[in-house]
């Protein structure tokens, strides 16, 4: 939830930056590492998970799923920021959003290869989709107070504070409640050998993507708000 919630926040004010400029450069930036923040949460959750059979990852749907999450987050973003956010257009981007935190899970969880059939209990997968789409059409909401609304800069903190903390939680809530939803059935007769990427392959690979997407995001902030403040003219 650390990574979904960081990833959320970091967007949020790369997005509220590009917006002064205008055009369609911040809704693409906020979806695209929205969705990148919810691939690389899903898969530190997927590792964690224990089997008592070997696992791997098949890395074609690895990386279909975090392109779908991507796709749709910034699809989602683009229409949320077409025009005025009004009430229809929130719910439609957030139902927009939600939807690709559903595809990019059950893709992700599609994509491990084991000894093993999964069996899906029905009534966790729906509630898995309402609690993506009703805490993404939350967090959309706020998103478009940031960066529409003229606020003081306390309140935008708080709510930039409150809309990261949101969307970690629609994140990471719809992640382990399709978990739950999901039961597998061992096949000990079974010895077809496991294909795809290890566990300590993938692991690394994300946290090493990870590390590189916060310090990139992070030294651009830094140094953007520095430029910011030098060009910014002193009266006397």
């Amino acid at each position: 939830m650390i990574i979904a919630v960081i990833t959320s926040g970091l967007a949020l004010e790369l997005a509220r930056r590009y917006a002064r400029v205008g055009g369609t450069v911040a809704p693409v930036v906020l979806g695209a590492v929205l969705g990148y923040g919810i691939w690389a949460m899903h898969f530190v959750g997927m590792l964690a998970m224990q089997l008592p059979v070997n696992v791997g990852y098949g890395l074609p749907l690895t990386l279909i799923s975090g392109v779908s999450a991507i796709g749709f987050l910034v699809a989602a973003s683009v229409l949320l920021f077409k025009g005025t956010p009004t009430i229809p257009r929130i719910l439609t981007s957030g139902a927009i959003a939600g939807s690709g935190i559903v595809l990019m899970h059950y893709i992700g969880m599609a994509a491990l290869q084991l000894n093993a059939t999964p069996q899906y209990n029905p009534l966790l997968v729906g509630l898995s989709v309402l609690i993506a789409v009703g805490a993404a059409i939350v967090a959309f909401y706020l998103f478009s107070r940031v960066i529409v609304a003229d606020l003081t800069r306390t309140a935008r903190i708080s709510v930039q504070l409150g809309a990261s903390l949101v969307m970690g939680v629609a994140i990471a809530g719809m992640h382990y409640t399709g978990m739950a939803a999901i039961s597998y059935l061992p096949q000990p007769l079974n010895t077809t050998p496991v294909s795809g990427v290890d566990f300590e392959t993938l692991f690394y690979l994300v946290l090493s993507l990870t590390m590189v997407v916060f310090v990139a995001i992070a030294a651009f902030l830094f140094v953007e708000a520095g430029t910011t403040k030098t060009s910014t003219p002193t009266s006397l």
